[in-house]
């Protein structure tokens, strides 16, 4: 039963497969369109024709060219479709490991111990630290831990990496400088006064 009902539906759709290709393609119409061809646009004078456009456009000069300031032509066809050449790779950027270095935040630096906090975690000189950035791990060593820079390697790919850091203040010195009193070149010695004998 299903069987017969679907019949009538088949060959309709098979009779307009056959019709569609016998159809000529439709011709093109004009380019431009102006104010004689338009019902959308008000009938006045102001307003050119289609002719009167493209009489004009023929003076363009970029009516005389194929290819617009893309690449992509000016006036295509179905047959200008782009050329897609698959062989052209372009490299990746690699990922270093100091881009994996400056996602890490350090929160404390003991320069007695050479020991630094990441998070809650201590590290020292000669640990190891894993790190994931972008889908690559880094096996990170410490190298050196310094008051303004820690030093890292990496074990898989032999590079360095370092990671500078503001956890203790860098104060600038200034040498002691004698402060001149503004009566100092007034002043008179005086002799110290003898104590009171009992």
């Amino acid at each position: 039963m299903l069987f017969l009902v679907g019949l009538p539906h088949v060959a309709p759709a098979q009779a307009s497969k056959s019709t569609t290709k016998s159809k000529p393609a439709p011709v093109r119409g004009s380019l431009f369109i102006g104010n004689d061809k338009s019902p959308w646009l008000p009938r006045t004078t102001l307003l050119p024709t289609a002719a009167s456009i493209e009489t004009r456009a023929q003076k363009l000069s970029s009516r005389q060219r194929n290819l617009d300031a893309f690449g992509l032509s000016t006036f295509p066809r179905e047959d200008d479709a782009p050329i897609i050449e698959e062989d052209v790779y372009r490299a990746t950027p690699k990922i270093t490991l100091n881009q994996a270095l400056q996602t890490l935040k350090i929160n404390g630096v003991n320069l007695q111990r050479r020991q630094f906090l990441i998070g809650g975690r201590q590290a020292e000189e000669g640990d190891v630290i894993e790190l994931s950035f972008k889908n690559e791990i880094f096996q990170a060593q410490v190298v050196e831990v310094n008051a303004t820079e820690l030093h890292f390697r990496d074990l898989q790919r032999d590079e360095t990496g370092v990671l500078k850091h503001t956890i203790i203040p860098q104060l600038n010195i200034e040498p002691l400088q004698k402060v001149v009193s503004q009566f100092e070149s007034r002043m008179t010695p005086m002799e110290p006064s003898t104590p009171d004998k009992p």
